[in-house]
């Protein structure tokens, strides 16, 4: 298998982004769980919450290629 080969199968695996988003969110809130309330009223914001903002667009992302197959299956069973 080359490299290429690999990188592709990697890039083109859904359930792997999804999984990377849903990290990427955990990883997100629990770096700024204990103070989320405070830094929000204080107009804090740290690299947590922009951690957080990445991981739900990446979550999102994966959602619509999700909802865009369904689209084209259902499409075809049409």
């Amino acid at each position: 298998m080359t490299i290429k080969k690999i990188i592709l199968s990697v890039a083109k695996n859904k359930p792997l982004h999804i999984f990377l988003g849903l990290m990427t969110v955990y990883a997100g809130f629990s770096e700024v769980w204990d103070t989320i309330a405070d830094d929000f009223l204080s107009a804090n914001i740290k690299a947590g919450h922009g951690v957080i903002f990445v991981g739900t667009l990446h979550l999102f992302r994966s959602f619509s290629e999700f909802v865009e197959s369904a689209d084209y299956l259902q499409e075809g069973v049409d």
